[in-house]
């Protein structure tokens, strides 16, 4: 019996899928990401979660890690995890958009003490979303 090229990636993508559903691993697949059932998708507003068991949306997230530890959540069954991460989502969020106004303003503006104090702001706001995204990814990564 002779194998050929598109038996073998058959059969390793059979394997690999088995692999998939079994272990919460992502996998980006087309213009998507698996983890276990859950599909993380971007809209041109942030990340959609959908669940594939019962093919409904579930989540709504600003950020492509926050949607990855919401979706590792729902694939490991850690429901109560979902309210925390979308409080630090709302964070990061916050934080981020502080950071866009911040350096607008110390960019665009003409007084010296205003340029100041928001690149002093600035400076606040980006340390707050790395402090913010490390606390998410502490929820993906099951530290």
């Amino acid at each position: 019996m002779k194998t050929t090229n598109l038996d073998i990636i058959k059969s390793l993508n059979e394997i690999i899928e088995e692999g998939v559903t079994r272990y919460p691993v992502p996998v980006q697949k087309g213009n998507s990401i698996r983890i276990k059932n859950a599909i993380v998708r971007k809209n041109k507003h942030g990340y959609h979660i959908f669940d594939l068991t019962d093919k409904e949306f579930h989540e709504y997230s600003h950020s492509l890690a926050t949607a990855l530890a919401l979706s590792h959540s729902l694939a490991t069954n850690k429901y109560d995890n979902i309210q925390k991460i979308k409080y630090l989502d709302n964070k990061l969020s916050k934080y981020y958009n502080d950071a866009i106004f911040h350096k607008y303003t110390f960019e665009h503006s003409k007084d010296e003490v205003r340029k100041d104090a928001a690149e002093m702001r600035y400076d606040i706001a980006i340390e707050e979303c790395y402090r913010v995204k490390e606390q998410i990814e502490n929820y993906l990564f099951d530290k």
